[in-house]
């Protein structure tokens, strides 16, 4: 399955009018005990997230009249697609609310994981100094960005980027220092385990880096996705 097919799904799967076609596409799109995370909750199993689409379809499409709609083209890496989606008045191009989500996916394609942003995050003075820390060690390089990696990411850490996956301190710092510095070009935001932050870079290049991290902060898995979280 294609990332633009998975996308399509996704995105039809919000629109579904039909409770019993709804739920098998849910079942369908999720590995059985998938997670959905928004800013404030999370949803596993099969259940719960028929539940949650069920209520936002109820509330946005069935009620008000409105159409979940893809944003522009996804873009994939190993086992994580990253996508923007919009909500409009039926088949209009007025765009009322944007969605970034990044979802990880099993070695059958399904959802394990989906993270789901509301676009443009609020101001955060303290996320957004905690992802310019992430990137000032990229642009210092050498010594210091394998002593913050270091002290960053855990030891067995991976970095998905456009080049495969790394793991490993010594990999991650490498391949950072590979990719060249980046500046934060938005708000930073987190939910959960999720910590999210837009970027350009020298070249002119902008993307969005996802990364996850344990209870005490450190990064466990960092992806990379250029191209990804314009605006609409």
């Amino acid at each position: 399955m294609s990332a633009e097919d998975l996308l399509d799904r996704y995105v039809a799967v919000w629109n579904e009018p039909d409770p019993a076609a709804r739920r098998d596409a849910v079942a369908a799109l999720w590995a059985p005990d998938g997670l959905h995370h928004t800013q404030t909750r999370r949803f596993r199993g099969t259940e719960e997230l028929v539940a949650r689409v069920t209520e936002a379809h109820d509330q946005f499409v069935g009620g008000q009249g409105l159409r979940f709609r893809s944003g522009g083209e996804p873009v994939g890496r190993p086992g994580a697609l990253a996508f923007t989606w919009v909500m409009t008045p039926g088949d209009s191009e007025n765009v009322l609310a944007v969605g970034f989500d990044v979802v990880l996916l099993d070695g059958e394609g399904r959802i394990t994981s989906d993270y789901q942003f509301n676009e443009p995050p609020a101001s955060d003075a303290g996320l957004d100094a905690q992802a310019d820390r992430y990137l000032a060690a990229v642009a210092a390089g050498g010594e210091a960005l394998r002593k913050e990696v270091a002290d960053l990411y855990l030891p067995g850490a991976v970095l998905v980027d456009e080049n495969g996956v790394h793991e490993g301190v010594e990999a991650v710092a490498a391949a950072l220092e590979a990719g060249g510095a980046r500046h934060r070009t938005g708000s930073a935001s987190a939910q959960h385990d999720a910590f999210r932050h837009p970027w350009r870079a020298e070249s002119g290049e902008t993307g969005v880096d996802l990364l996850l991290r344990d209870a005490q902060g450190l990064v466990r898995a960092h992806y990379r996705f250029p191209g990804a979280g314009g605006r609409v």
